[in-house]
C-alpha cells in the first residue's frame, strides 16, 4: 500500500522536526500536524534554557549518547542556515565537594568515551581562567557547549514543513483512534476560546458517590508527616487542601457526575470536557476552554504522536500499554538581565546526583544576555499551567493516583528539603546559586519564567531517560525521550521515521 497520507500529532519540536523528516521521505503524501493549542512550540519546547545537550554523561555507546552525537551533527549546519541565534559559550560543572569531585571524574571519563571535543577536568587556578567567579574544588569543562532559541528553531522546521505542502491544523484536540489494518483514523475537536462561565467551581465527581477522586493532602501526610522537608511546605499544602475542599462542596448543587480524575480525555482534558482549575480562587467567576462535539478529524496511513505531556494519555487511546506515565515536573527560572549577568560567561552548574535529580543548579547565559538561574523544580499542579496560582484538579489527580509516583517520592523523600527550602524561600534559592558563583547579583535577581518537564516514569518509580516508542498498526507513538530532547530532535526523528519507513518497505 502507498503512503499518501500522513499525520503528527503534536507540534512541539519533535513533532515538526518528525513532520519534516516524513516530507523529505514521503514528498508526495498529504501531511497534516494537528495540536490543540494555537501554535507550534506552546509547550515544552518554548519553555527552555536554550542549553544545547553535547551527552556529557550519556553511558558510552547507548543509543541516546548516540542520539545526542547526531542531534547536534544535524541541529549546528540547521541553525546556522537559517540564522538562529547559536551561541558556543562553553559549561563547566562545579564540584563543591570530595563526593561530588568522585561523580564528577567519572562523567569526564564518559565523557571522553563518547568523543565530546575539548572536554577536561580543571583545577581551583585552571577554573578561572574560564569562568573567573566560579568557585569550586573541581571542574568539568566542555568548551564547545552551546545555547540556542529552540523555539525559533521549531518555527524555522514549521517553515519548512509549509514550504513541502504540509498543512498545519491548530486549535484542534485529539480524543481518540481507531486502528485498523492499514490505516488510522483519528477522532477529536476543535477547541474554542476562552470564555466567561457561571462562577460554580469546575470539579470532578466519582462515578457512585461525591468523594474526592483524591485526598491530596491526607495522602502526602500519611507519608511524609515526619519529614523536615514536608513540615516546611506542610503550610502551602493546606492552602491546596482547602482549595480541593472548595471544589468538592458543590456536590449537592445537582452538577453532573464526572469521570474519574485519572480518565482524563488524552488531549488534556477531562474525558467529557470539563476541567477543575483554582486559577479564580476569588469567586468572582472561571474562565474555562470551550469544547465542540467529537469528530473525525481524519483517516491516514501513517499517524506519528509526539506529544509531550499528554503522550500517556494519547498512547491510552490508541489502545496501548498505560505504563510509561507521564508526571509533569514545573521548573521555576530566576533571571539576571543582561546589562547585570557579566559574572558568568557561559553555563555553570552543579554536578548530577542520581539519587536527588532534581536537585540541580545551574546559570546559563542565554543566546539574548540574561542569565537564567534555576531550576526549582517540585511537582507540577498542572500538565500545562505556566501561571503561578490555581491548579488542575485532574492533572493532580493522575499523578496521585499513580503508585510509580509514590515509589519516586519515597526513594528521593531525604533528598526534597533542598527543594522544599529554594521553592519557598527565594533568598535560600540565591544563597544555593552563590555556593558557585558568590558575586552574582541578588539585588538584580526577578522573577523568570516557567517550563513543565514531561518526565516518563514506570510504576516501580523509576526515571525514564531515553527514548521509547511503541507501534499499533500504523501508529507509532513516542513515550519517553531523554532529557534535553529538543537538541536531539532532529536526530529522533530521523530515527521513528526511518523505521516506520522500513517497515512499510519505503
Amino acid at each position: 500500500m502507498s503512503i499518501s497520507r500522513v499525520a503528527v500529532v503534536g507540534a512541539g519540536i519533535l513533532g515538526v522536526a518528525t513532520a519534516r523528516e516524513i516530507a523529505a521521505r514521503f514528498p508526495d503524501a498529504e501531511l497534516t500536524v494537528i495540536d490543540k493549542a494555537d501554535d507550534v512550540a506552546a509547550h515544552q519546547s518554548g519553555h527552555t534554557t536554550g542549553i544545547v545537550d553535547s551527552g556529557l554523561d550519556r553511558i558510552p555507546g547507548s543509543a541516546e549518547a548516540e542520539l545526542a552525537r547526531r542531534g547536534v551533527e544535524l541541529l549546528v549546519p540547521f541553525v546556522s542556515e537559517r540564522g538562529i541565534p547559536y551561541r558556543e559559550c562553553g559549561q563547566l560543572m562545579v564540584a563543591q565537594n570530595t563526593d561530588e569531585a568522585d561523580r564528577l571524574e567519572e562523567i569526564f571519563a564518559r565523557a571522553k568515551d563518547n568523543g565530546i571535543p575539548g572536554v577536561r577536568l580543571l583545577e581551583r587556578k585552571e577554573m578561572s581562567e574560564v569562568e573567573p567567579e566560579a568557585r569550586g574544588v573541581l571542574g568539568l569543562y566542555s568548551p564547545h557547549a552551546a545555547v540556542t532559541d529552540f523555539g525559533a528553531l521549531t518555527g524555522a522546521l514549521a517553515s519548512d514543513v509549509s514550504a513541502a505542502g504540509g498543512t498545519f491544523r491548530f486549535a484542534t484536540e485529539v480524543t481518540g483512534f481507531d486502528i485498523m489494518s492499514n490505516e488510522v483514523r483519528i477522532r477529536g475537536r476543535a477547541t474554542a476560546a476562552d470564555e466567561q462561565v457561571d462562577e460554580a467551581p469546575r470539579t470532578y465527581y466519582g462515578n457512585e458517590d461525591t468523594r474526592p477522586v483524591v485526598d491530596f493532602g491526607e495522602e502526602l501526610r500519611s507519608r511524609f508527616g515526619g519529614q523536615d522537608w514536608f513540615r516546611q511546605v506542610e503550610g502551602t499544602l493546606h492552602d491546596w487542601t482547602e482549595k480541593f475542599s472548595s471544589s468538592w462542596s458543590g456536590g449537592g448543587r445537582g452538577e453532573d457526575h464526572r469521570g474519574p480524575a485519572d480518565q482524563d480525555g488524552p488531549g488534556g482534558g477531562a474525558g467529557d470536557g470539563t476541567r477543575g482549575s483554582g486559577d479564580d480562587s476569588t469567586g468572582s467567576g472561571k474562565r474555562a476552554r470551550r469544547e465542540m462535539p467529537e469528530t473525525t478529524i481524519g483517516t491516514f496511513d501513517l499517524v506519528f504522536v509526539c506529544a509531550g505531556l499528554q503522550a500517556d494519555r494519547l498512547a491510552a487511546a490508541a489502545g496501548l500499554e498505560a505504563d510509561p506515565r507521564i508526571v509533569p515536573f514545573t521548573s521555576d527560572y530566576y533571571e539576571i538581565p543582561a546589562a547585570s549577568a557579566e559574572a558568568v560567561r557561559g553555563i555553570i552548574g552543579s554536578v548530577p546526583d542520581p539519587d536527588a535529580p532534581f536537585a540541580e543548579t545551574g546559570m546559563v547565559r542565554g543566546v539574548n544576555g540574561s542569565l537564567m538561574l534555576g531550576p526549582n523544580t517540585f511537582v507540577s499542579l498542572g500538565r500545562e499551567k505556566y501561571d503561578r496560582r490555581g491548579f488542575d484538579l485532574g492533572d493532580m489527580g493522575s499523578t496521585a493516583k499513580f503508585t510509580g509516583f509514590w515509589k519516586f517520592a519515597a526513594q528521593t523523600a531525604r533528598t526534597a528539603a533542598h527543594g522544599a527550602k529554594t521553592t519557598v524561600s527565594r533568598k535560600a534559592f540565591i544563597d544555593s546559586v552563590e555556593k558557585y558563583v558568590p558575586t552574582i547579583d541578588g539585588d538584580s535577581v526577578e522573577t523568570g519564567p516557567r517550563g513543565v518537564r514531561a518526565q516518563a516514569m514506570n510504576s516501580d518509580g523509576e526515571l525514564l531517560d531515553e527514548l521509547i516508542i511503541a507501534t499499533r498498526g500504523r501508529l507509532t507513538a513516542v513515550r519517553a525521550v531523554p532529557r534535553w530532547g529538543a537538541t536531539s530532535a532532529l536526530a529522533i526523528a530521523e530515527r521513528i521515521v526511518g523505521e516506520a519507513a522500513g517497515a512499510r518497505g519505503r
